[in-house]
Order: C-alpha cells, then structure tokens, then sequence
C-alpha cells in the first residue's frame, strides 16, 4: 500500500468506528421493531377478534311501514343543493336513525318519529360494546380533550372511552353522534404503537415518518454502510494482489 492508500484507511476506519457507535442502538432499535410488526397479525393490534360481525340483515327486523316517511324528512332538513349528501337507515344502539352526512357534519333522526337526535348516553355505548363486541363493559368515560400521541389519535372527538373486564386494561372508543365503535386497543395495540414511535423517531405525535431527525439517522445508518464497503474493499486480499 502507498502512504494516500494508507492515510484513506485510517480515515475510513476513523469514520466507520464512529458512525456505527452513534447509529447503532437506532439501527438495533429498527431491526427489533420491524422484526416485531412481522409477527402479530395486524387484525388481531387492532382488536378484530372481538368484534361480532352480524350476518342477519337487521333492516328485516324493521317494520318498514312505521318509518318516518322521507319526503317529509327531506322538506324538514336545510340542505344545500350544491353540497353531497348521504341519508343511510341504521341501527344506532337501539333506535332505528336515519343519517345524514355531508362534508362537514353527520345528524341523526330517529326513523319512526322524525325527530332530531343527538349523543348516545354512556348506557347505550355500553350496549353497544356488549351487542357488537365479545367483551364486557365495566366502565364509560367521555372524552372531549385531543391529547398528543393518544390511543385514540385521528378520531373526531368526544368520544366515549368504554373499560372492559378482559383483556387486562382493554379499551373500547365508541362515536357518541354515529353509535359506531371507533377503535379497540389492548396492550399489543399499545405494545405496537410503543415500537412505531421508535421506528419512525416521532416520539409525540407518533404518526410523522417524513422529519429531520430520521433522515439525519438514514443518512448516519448509509454512512456507516459504505465506510464499512470501502474499508473491506482498502483491507481485502483481492485488492492488495491487484496492487
């Protein structure tokens, strides 16, 4: 080797010592948690298995001829004519609504009567969380403040937080206005969460993989791989020989 081929490998080795050192627990930090997303199911981190899925049509358990008729539900709404609307016949608890959703809002109005509607009471989310799901509710609070890397994070708010007997600190968020169950979370949602926070260096919010700081460490982590190329390539036998 001459004395610039020499002084490369002193450099080169200088850097890669270093940069592995600083990279290396993110770089252990990615490889144990991506190794870890491979391994649950992704159905059972968002607690499908404790749904119950109705297979019967419940509208056949509706007396069609009882409904709130709607063109007299039409001429009572304000709607703009410029605006989309959707009107869905649903079950919300145990009263039949008619919803109507536009960009901006969702309304209720029960389908027998007509009249408006509004939250469900906490009773009525723990029916829901006993028809819908197989756990039982112990407990509901309602929810009214966002609060930063939350489990319950991109969900429009209030929301009632309903506490189940089993699993162990499992947790079921339910819309006070659709009647519909927002999210189930349970330690290997939490477990889950924890890890993606570390994978994607976002360690409020949890949801931003696009920001400095893991692009200083991917470029920190490509360093360390080509310092380590270049100082195989300096030290190899097949290097040496073709000097």
């Amino acid at each position: 080797m001459n004395i610039i081929t020499i002084v490369k490998l002193k450099y080169i080795k200088f850097l890669h010592r270093w940069l592995g050192l600083f990279a290396s627990i993110q770089l252990l930090l990615w490889t144990l948690s991506g190794l870890f997303f491979t391994i649950p199911d992704i159905k059972d981190v968002r607690g499908d298995q404790y749904r119950v899925w109705e297979t019967v049509d419940n509208a056949q358990t509706l007396d069609h001829s009882k409904l709130f008729a709607m063109s007299a539900l039409l001429k009572n709404l304000d709607i703009n004519k410029e605006e989309d609307y959707t009107i869905l016949l649903k079950r919300r608890a145990d009263t039949w609504v008619y919803q109507v959703k536009n960009s901006s809002q969702i309304s209720n109005y029960d389908a027998i009567s007509g009249e408006r509607l509004f939250f469900i009471t906490p009773d009525e989310a723990s029916l829901i969380v006993n028809r819908e799901t197989n756990l039982k509710p112990k407990k509901v609070e309602l929810i009214n403040n966002q609060e930063n890397g939350s489990e319950y994070r991109g969900r429009n708010l209030p929301l009632y937080k309903v506490f189940v007997e089993k699993p162990q600190k499992g947790m079921v968020y339910v819309d006070p206005t659709t009647g519909e169950i927002a999210a189930i979370r349970t330690r290997l949602w939490r477990t889950f969460d924890f890890l993606w926070s570390l994978h994607i260096m976002d360690y409020r919010e949890r949801d931003d993989f696009s920001h400095w700081l893991i692009r200083i460490f991917a470029f920190i982590g490509l360093m360390t791989i080509v310092s380590g190329m270049l100082l195989w390539y300096y030290t190899s036998r097949f290097n040496i020989e073709k000097r």
